[in-house]
């Protein structure tokens, strides 16, 4: 059963049973009070009843105190009880009547059988032929050596036919009650739950594809709640799936570009050695040739190097140790020196020592890529410069160039493996887009902060801090 209906049933079922138990109890309430009320006045006429007639024969000589003044002496009681409604009579110690103020049909015996000198009064409610309901009281009285009993009854048939007419009008009350509440409760039931239907229409909506909807949050209660928690949920997946979508194009990306890379040498050289093979060249054709397989033998030998590198980084357990960052970054000039020597760069390093801890041919090989990336784009008489200054525990160092420089947008792909701005100036130079990829990995494992800044036609600042503690052990 949908929770709709639960709560639809139970808050209808819950309310008409309230209602039903109120009113019965209300009612029932409503004819003790009344019955309570008439058997109070009963009993106080038979005692007024009793006291006068008990009075008014003692007043008599014992000579007058027989059965045949009763009659008499009632009459003039009774006087002062007309208005009472009840009817009385008076009985003998034998049961016979000797006086009935009305002309109403006495009621068994059973009452006045039941009465002694312990007992001397009680009532009793009885039920006639024609389906009458009267309210008997009697009393013992004792008169000299003589005794009587006094009764009086009263008919109290209206108070259980109110009874019978209130339970009437209490079940039309309620029949039109039941529509009102089954009505209130559909319309209140529907208001409670439709935010849960609008959540798990939403989830269903999530749940085939649609991660661009979002629950609704308006209010403060529990569903608010819960709208908000499914959204954040949404929010995290929508972010992990467009992660998982951005690792999987960059997959595909990587595989494009790693077999494109391998396929423009290995088509140079298959094509070259074929023609070696099977035609006969001059000796500077056949020079040129094999200059040319060289050459891009040694592009895919860089190439290998260069994803080995990216492999070893993410792989290897490295043990920190302190390091001169101004040795590491002579090392580095040293390695690239030959290269910016055949474009005639001027690199210029001025920035004080400071102690880093990390792994050395993992820095070396940083300072390395970027010097040589500096120089790619570089013309011939371009400056490198190197410049640092330490901030207390920190240790900011800049590499510079004054060279072709980026677009914006270039930045923020250029760690992306095989991500080259200029794809022909790359393979020229020997490039294969894998260098800033690996700085990228080498940096973030050293826990290093770092930020390209560049301007086209003027240059490229790549700026990293580096921190005094300890980092991280290697995972």
């Amino acid at each position: 059963m949908k929770f709709f209906w639960k709560i639809y049933f139970s808050f209808t079922v819950l309310l008409l049973l309230a209602f039903g138990a109120f009113g019965t109890w209300m009612i029932q309430l409503t004819f003790q009070k009344s019955w309570q009320k008439i058997q109070e006045e009963v009993e106080r006429e038979n005692r007024m009843f009793q006291l006068s007639f008990e009075m008014n024969l003692n007043a008599l000589d014992e000579v007058y105190q027989n059965d045949g003044i009763i009659p008499v002496t009632a009459s003039s009681v009774i006087q002062n009880l007309a208005d009472s409604g009840s009817a009385f009579f008076i009985y003998n110690d034998r049961q016979e009547l000797l006086y009935a103020s009305k002309h109403v049909t006495p009621l068994n015996d059973l009452l006045r059988s039941s009465l002694d000198k312990e007992r001397h009064c009680g009532y009793q409610i009885q039920r006639d032929a024609e389906g009458q309901t009267w309210l008997l009281f009697a009393c013992r009285s004792g008169v000299g050596n003589r005794i009587y009993y006094l009764e009086n009854i009263r008919n109290i048939s209206n108070i259980y036919q109110e009874r019978e007419l209130y339970y009437d009008w209490y079940t039309m009350i309620m029949l039109i009650l039941a529509a009102v509440i089954t009505v209130l409760v559909f319309v209140i039931t529907h208001m409670l739950t439709r935010s849960i239907a609008e959540l798990s229409h939403t989830t269903r909506r999530f749940t085939m594809g649609d991660y661009e909807v979002r629950a609704s949050e308006e209010g403060g209660d529990e569903i608010a709640e819960l709208a908000r928690d499914f959204n954040d949920m949404a929010d995290t997946i929508s972010e992990k799936m467009d992660e998982l979508m951005l690792q999987a194009k960059k997959q595909e990306d990587f595989t494009a570009s790693f077999a494109h890379e391998l396929k423009t040498p290995l088509t140079s050289i298959i094509g070259y050695a074929d023609m070696l093979r099977t035609v006969d060249c001059s000796k500077e054709e056949t020079l040129e040739a094999v200059n040319y397989i060289f050459h891009q033998g040694k592009r895919l030998e860089s190439l290998s190097f260069k994803l080995l590198e990216l492999i070893v980084s993410d792989k290897q357990t490295c043990a920190f140790r302190p390091l001169s960052l101004e040795r590491l970054v002579e090392e580095a000039v040293k390695l690239t020196a030959v290269k910016r020597a055949e474009k005639q760069i001027v690199l210029t390093a001025e920035f004080p020592d400071f102690i880093i801890s990390g792994e050395k041919d993992l820095m070396i090989s940083v300072f390395t890529n970027l010097l040589d990336n500096a120089r790619k784009a570089l013309t011939e008489g371009g400056r490198i410069r190197i410049r640092g200054r330490q901030y207390k525990d920190r240790y900011l160092l800049c590499i510079m160039d004054n060279g072709c420089g980026m677009e914006q947008k270039e930045i923020s792909r250029i760690t992306e493996a095989f991500y080259m701005v200029d794809k022909s100036r790359a393979r020229k130079e020997g490039g294969a887009g894998l260098g800033m990829t690996l700085c990228s990995r080498i940096l973030a494992l050293h826990q290093v902060r770092w930020r390209i800044f560049s301007i086209p036609g003027k240059g490229t600042v790549i700026a990293m801090q580096f921190e005094k503690e300890e980092p991280k052990p290697c995972p």
